[in-house]
């Protein structure tokens, strides 16, 4: 499921990996890859739920039970090496996950030919707590969650290389398309993931 990919190629030194939520590429990921695309980045996006199949926002609890049933949490291992193919070519690997792609994108970050991870609202991040990053690791949180954000980004905050920003939203609030789309804390979050990928490029 990782072999099909979606590419947006510059030739670029900088490749980054977006990891889609259980919807598979819809338009709202359409939209993240092209952002990092014009950011001048070489982008990779793999379907995870197979070739071309994408789900509904009305279809929630199908897409999650899709999802939990036929890839799991365990296809990071399929990302991993995904990441570790393109540093061979690339000077710099990133990876940006939204939601299950948050939780995958964390389980990632304890590969070192990663350079870069940031997980945008990975609520089930709490469920891979010993997970040790070794690289630098941007983790946005909504704050309106359906977790406790507080206490799990304070378990996470003891942990190194790990930079933690709780945006005053809903989950899936940087998704134009969702209910929960925020203009000003997607602005904030922009600045935010600017700034980290400015910092692990310096």
């Amino acid at each position: 499921m990782v072999d099909n990919l979606i590419k947006y190629i510059h030739k670029s030194d900088v490749a980054i990996v977006v990891l889609h939520e259980i919807y598979g590429i819809n338009s709202f990921i359409e939209d993240v890859c092209q952002k990092y695309y014009k950011y001048g980045y070489d982008v990779f996006c793999p379907e995870l739920l197979g070739e071309k199949r994408v789900f509904p926002y009305s279809k929630v609890q199908e897409a999650y039970d899709f999802f939990i049933n036929n890839v799991g949490f365990d296809i990071y291992k399929k990302v991993e090496k995904l990441i570790n193919d393109l540093k061979s070519e690339y000077k710099y690997v990133f990876v940006a996950g939204y939601s299950v792609g948050a939780t995958i994108a964390w389980r990632c970050s304890e590969d070192s030919f990663c350079d870069g991870i940031i997980c945008c609202y990975g609520s089930r991040i709490r469920d891979y707590m010993d997970v040790i990053p070794k690289c630098p690791t941007l983790l946005v949180f909504a704050k309106h969650d359906s977790f406790d954000v507080d206490s799990i980004s304070y378990q996470l905050s003891r942990k190194q290389n790990i930079q933690i920003e709780i945006l005053d939203a809903n989950h899936g609030f940087i998704d134009r398309y969702s209910n929960n789309y925020s203009d000003i804390q997607t602005k904030v979050f922009t600045i935010k993931e600017k700034s980290f990928l400015f910092k692990c490029l310096a």
